[in-house]
């Protein structure tokens, strides 16, 4: 009683839990329901007072071998009077014509054998024998027969009907009339008998296969699944009730009805167990042990023609296997509550209700003759109504996925921007850091320089010295030029210049530049000649190479360094192959990231900082030129470039011509560093020119009002200055002189000041430099 009040409460506490559609869903298929319902378990669409052209008849004589006659009542339903089903019978009975018709009569049989002959006053009115393709020969269906005005007399006419079935036996009452009315009625009966469950259950079937589909892309729900397969199969199996053909024998068709109904209580256990998220394992075995075992059996027996039997005993069973169903979805709808668990609980009810009404009517012939399965219409719509609320609940988890997509778009924007102000950051810390340097770095190449070009010739512990200062101002310039060109590259301030370029002057010069290192370390450096000519920036070609060069040099032991170049097709790759310690699969990726060096834990300096790879990767991206590489631990490495081949051949550059000094010539120098300052103006007077020196902007500007002012042949001035900067002093210089050459020097690296520089279209050298790079920029 308690178990009562609660869910009576619950009944009167329900509010709608589900969105608009599917609770819409759930109650129009609730009404539909009832409604069906209604409609199957009334008695025959038929008037209780024909019209006057339509007689009924509810009597007859019934005939079978063996047996005495005897009058019957109509309908007839022989288990009630204990005649075998697979006996032949014959009814006759007559009816009375006032005159002969102006059109076919019509007959219509609630119920009659789909192996049936018909004689009216002794010919042969309508016959159907068992062929080959019938679906259910000798079943009890709804019939018309037309019966021509040549069959027919006035006055009182004889109709026998001779019947045959092989499960369910009887025959209906019958009406008899003109065809133009009775057809009609007919046609409505077979809407609500034959298509209406047709349409029912060949729209589950799509819905079915639909669930199936999306089960295919989650395999780990099991309810989805076999709630999908069950549909499916009950859903054919119902549409195949009321088919008139088949493309199987009748035995093969009998045996997959059998096979059917089994799958579908096996199917039906596995999905009550995975929606109740409960599984009995004695339950289970016993499921699968009846999905097996039970169509063997079957088979068997059908071939035997003793299916019948079997179904009278096993059906029993299998509603028994399905009452634990009854007791999870039950169970379910209490713990969940809500329409939908509700709705299914209901649901499998009704289909079990539907499964004993069907067995009494067709297996043990309790019911009359006149009575329809209810499967075929409880079934569609008892699952379709569950069926709309797991796709409510589909959609609603879609819903909730596109808002999680959407916090995860912010966070993932968020995190991007971090990164983002993290990188612009790190790009600022390092522009500074190399600024500050850069400057002292400066002074002292320049110095180092100076010393080393001086006509007095140091001690040989002095010389020494001065070579390892310049030893190390060297890699300090390496390390900050690499800054530079990475800096260069993600501020895209570079543009490439595309040119002919022939690959053997690029390996001159890499020889030039490279060989001395090799052969500190005792490797030999192969450059093989070779006639090709590319097309690519001739400058950003020759950093990728070297880089390449030099790292294979860096990292090779013993051995040696080969550089060549193949011709493939339209393209040239340049390979570089070294003896080195080579390079496992898993490190070959990060290799091309910034600061990543392997087998180098103690950071020597000598090695560099891990950018020179970093940046022929963003070089040859940004030329389109593909970067690759092959290697083995232990068997070394071949880093390659392919490039386009230039097939014209390209004339030889011109001989360069000697470069003069800066004697007599004036240059203006503006720097702040007092180093820097003194050490340009000591290399400017070492090479002979007049140099007029200035500490910031407004002393130049004082120097440029003054009558001491001169037009200056060169200008050198340093980028970021206490009171301006470098293109303030050219565009200072330029208004009082008019147009000039003009150098920036620079230790910047940050990427908005490197654009801004390459816009203003002026020639800039970055420090740390050479003197030789100095006088190269001056007079270029």
């Amino acid at each position: 009683m308690q178990l009562l009040k609660s869910w009576r409460d619950r009944l009167k506490g329900w509010q709608p839990v589900l969105p608009p559609p599917a609770g819409l869903a759930l109650w129009l298929a609730g009404a539909a329901l009832a409604l069906l319902a209604a409609v199957v378990f009334a008695p025959p669409a038929v008037p209780d007072h024909p019209g006057p052209d339509v007689q009924r008849v509810t009597e007859a004589w019934f005939e079978v071998p063996g047996r005495v006659p005897e009058r019957v009542r109509l309908p007839d339903t022989w288990a009630y009077r204990g005649v075998d089903h697979a006996t032949p019978g014959r009814y006759r009975f007559t009816f009375e014509l006032d005159g002969m018709p102006g059109e076919a009569l019509a007959l219509i049989f609630t119920r009659l054998s789909t192996w049936h002959q018909i004689h009216v006053n002794g010919e042969l009115a309508d016959g159907r024998a068992q062929g080959p393709g019938e679906a259910n020969p000798g079943v009890p269906v709804p019939a018309l027969v037309s019966v021509p005005p040549s069959l027919l007399r006035p006055g009182l006419n004889e109709v026998t009907v001779d019947v045959r079935y092989t499960t369910r036996a009887g025959l209906s009452d019958v009406e008899i009339g003109p065809m133009s009315t009775l057809r009609q009625t007919h046609q409505r009966r077979l809407i609500s008998s034959v298509a209406l469950p047709q349409a029912l259950n060949l729209g589950a079937a799509g819905l079915a296969v639909f669930l199936l589909l999306i089960w295919r892309q989650r395999r780990k729900d099991l309810t989805l699944g076999s709630f999908g397969a069950l549909m499916l199969l009950g859903s054919v199996r119902n549409y195949t009730y009321f088919m008139d053909t088949a493309l199987v024998p009748a035995r093969a068709s009998d045996w997959f009805f059998y096979t059917a109904q089994v799958w579908s209580a096996v199917l039906l256990g596995v999905f009550a167990q995975a929606y109740a998220r409960q599984r009995w394992p004695r339950y289970t075995r016993l499921l699968v042990a009846a999905a097996v075992v039970l169509p063997v059996v079957g088979a068997w027996a059908a071939a035997y023609e003793a299916l019948q039997a079997v179904r009278i005993y096993t059906y029993p069973l299998l509603l028994l296997s399905c009452l634990p169903v009854l007791w999870l979805t039950g169970r379910a709808a209490w713990m969940r509550g809500g329409k939908a668990a509700a709705a299914l609980a209901i649901g499998v009810a009704c289909m079990l209700a539907a499964v004993l009404h069907d067995y009494a009517m067709q297996t043990a012939n309790w019911l009359p003759i006149t009575e329809s399965y209810l499967l075929p219409y409880v079934m569609p719509l008892s699952l379709g109504a569950f069926s709309m609320a797991l796709l409510q609940r589909m959609v609603r988890a879609m819903s909730e996925v596109e808002v999680l997509n959407v916090h995860l778009e912010r966070r993932v924007a968020e995190r991007t921007a971090e990164m983002e102000r993290a990188n612009a950051a790190k790009t600022r810390f390092l522009a500074s850091a190399s600024h500050d340097l850069r400057q002292p770095l400066v002074t002292i190449g320049l110095l180092v320089g100076m010393v080393k070009d001086s006509s007095v010739s140091p001690p040989p512990q002095v010389r020494k010295l001065l070579d390892r200062l310049d030893e190390a101002v060297g890699a300090m310039e390496g390390l900050l030029t690499g800054l530079l060109d990475l800096s260069q590259l993600e501020s895209g301030s570079v543009t490439p210049h595309r040119a002919p370029v022939r690959v053997s002057d690029l390996f001159d010069a890499i020889e030039v530049h490279e060989q001395p290192a090799a052969a500190m370390k005792g490797l030999r450096l192969r450059l093989r000649p070779t006639a090709l000519v590319v097309e690519s920036d001739p400058v950003m070609l020759d950093r990728i190479v070297r880089n390449l060069v030099g790292n294979a040099v860096k990292y090779t032991r013993e051995g040696g360094v080969l550089v060549a170049a193949r011709r493939r097709g339209d393209r040239v790759r340049i390979e570089v192959y070294d003896t080195g310690i080579g390079i496992a699969p898993e490190h070959q990726e990060a290799i091309f990231q910034e600061f990543v060096q392997l087998n180098n834990p103690q950071r020597e300096r000598s090695r560099g900082m891990g950018l020179g790879l970093a940046i022929v990767q963003r070089s040859a991206a940004m030329l389109g030129h593909p970067v690759g590489l092959r290697s083995q631990p232990g068997q070394g490495s071949c880093f390659w470039i392919e490039l386009p081949l230039v097939p014209e051949a390209v004339p030889a550059p011109a001989a360069p011509q000697p470069v003069p000094r800066l004697r007599g010539r004036c240059v203006v120098i503006v720097e702040d560093d007092p180093a820097v300052r003194e050490a340009l103006n000591a290399r400017m007077e070492l090479w002979q020119a007049q140099v007029d020196v200035f500490e910031s902007v407004a002393a130049l500007r004082r120097w440029l009002d003054g009558p001491r002012a001169r037009r200056p042949d060169l200008l050198v001035s340093d980028y970021r200055l206490p009171d301006g900067d470098g293109l303030q002093v050219i565009a200072a210089v330029r208004e009082r002189f008019g147009a000039l050459p003009a150098v920036i020097i620079t230790g910047d690296t940050a990427p908005a000041e490197l654009a801004r520089m390459t816009a203003a279209g002026v020639r800039v050298l970055h420090k740390p430099f050479r003197a030789e790079a100095l006088l190269d920029a001056l007079q270029a």
